[in-house]
């Protein structure tokens, strides 16, 4: 944790000799700053403060030159993620409305912040509550939280949640207002603390009930599971074996001609694990966009966007599912807490977020990673297939291997 109130400043002297003075807290969204001027030369500079996606790039910028540097002294070129924290150089004055719940009130308080561009980010940040909420004697918490994701926040264990009305793409612009607001909240507080807000939130396996309520699959119920494939239908995120290609049509803007490819990959992956296992699952698409028509026998649970309602409805897909699969992204993380295996197609481009969007709910390692299993998207049908089919058919027998007494 980092501690707001009262602050500590990050000492460090400008180039000119002089000290830094501390001004202000900058709540960018993704990036929380601390807001600092010289006293001898009166540049101003910004520091990410480590929390969130910045416990793995902090970056100080300088906006009256307009320069970025990493924590070495190097300068950097604009990214991603980078490019947002530049953003406060054109702050966006906009009035911003942000409702306060008080549920305790509290002098001491921990504030979660979840505010970012991209929801698969912000969900990850949220579920930092699990480990918060089960730390003894800790302060208070605040959720700073965007309005979709409000009814993911357990209300039970937090003091207070402030959701800020404001959409994900909002916060690639960084919001003055806002950030004054929050500042403003900070008066009713004797001490404040600002949570580390890990990336991946914790080791422990995610509780995802206490975020939504929904019990996961239970392999101990009779019932009619259902094989569930995960939709999404923007460019990024379609099933698409050569990942060149995707790129090409994307810079040209011209994705929506694979399209047509996507949607025949899913149909046929479809039938054919509907002829290898048979007539006793029920097929599911579920996910954003309803473009296309997919097999008669496939239950289509698509949605044209989403609310607390559709989410909830979902969810409850999820848990029904014996094994959700889709392509890898934020869309995967509910759907594998909730389901009773997960498969993730992996682009060749994007192993490096390996395991991101998988949600582990197992003890066991081993049964861990028998149903839970990210693989490469450019498999073809038929290997996609047998694994998927392989994991629902031959779990049981996989679970007599170590199923064993403690005899010698």
């Amino acid at each position: 944790m980092i501690q707001l109130k009262p602050y500590k400043q990050v000492t460090e002297k400008c180039k000119c000799g002089s000290n830094f003075i501390f001004e202000d807290i900058l709540w960018q969204g993704l990036h929380v700053c601390e807001k600092s001027v010289c006293s001898g030369c009166g540049m101003t500079r910004i520091l990410s403060l480590p929390v969130n996606q910045s416990l793995l790039e902090q970056y100080v910028y300088f906006p009256g030159e307009k320069r970025l540097f990493n924590m070495n002294g190097e300068e950097v070129k604009e990214n991603w993620f980078s490019s947002k924290l530049t953003a406060i150089s054109e702050p966006d004055d906009s009035p911003v409305k942000v409702n306060i719940e008080v549920f305790e009130k509290r002098d001491e308080v921990v504030i979660l912040n979840t505010l970012d561009y991209i929801y698969g980010h912000s969900l990850l940040f949220l579920l930092n509550l699990q480990r918060l909420i089960k730390s003894p004697g800790s302060p208070g918490i605040v959720v700073i939280i965007q309005p979709m994701m409000r009814w993911l926040v357990p209300e039970e264990g937090v003091a207070e949640i402030w959701t800020v009305d404001l959409g994900f793409r909002d916060f690639n612009r960084y919001h003055s207002v806002l950030s004054g607001r929050i500042n403003e909240e900070f008066k009713r507080f004797g001490r404040i603390w600002l949570s580390s807000g890990h990336p991946l939130p914790t080791r422990e396996n995610i509780k995802i009930e206490m975020f939504t309520g929904i019990k996961p699959f239970d392999f101990n119920i009779q019932q009619t599971p259902r094989i569930t494939f995960i939709w999404r239908e923007d460019p990024d995120r379609l099933w698409i074996r050569n990942i060149f290609l995707l790129k090409v049509f994307k810079k040209l803007r011209l994705s929506a001609i694979l399209f047509p490819f996507h949607l025949f990959r899913v149909s046929r992956y479809f039938r054919m694990i509907r002829r290898k296992l048979g007539s006793g699952y029920r097929f599911t698409a579920a996910g954003l966009g309803i473009s296309g028509s997919l097999p008669s026998f496939v239950d289509d649970r698509r949605t044209r966007s989403f609310d607390e309602d559709t989410e909830r409805a979902l969810c409850t897909i999820y848990s029904e599912s014996i094994l959700v699969i889709g392509v890898h992204g934020s869309s995967m993380i509910l759907p594998s807490a909730h389901a009773g295996m997960a498969v993730s197609l992996m682009p060749s481009r994007r192993w490096g977020n390996f395991a991101e969007d998988i949600l582990y709910t197992e003890e066991d390692v081993r049964l861990s990673a028998f149903q839970r299993r990210i693989i490469p998207l450019n498999l073809n049908l038929c290997d996609v297939r047998d694994i998927t089919a392989d994991m629902i058919i031959g779990r049981d027998y996989f679970l007599k291997k170590f199923n064993h007494s403690e005899d010698l």
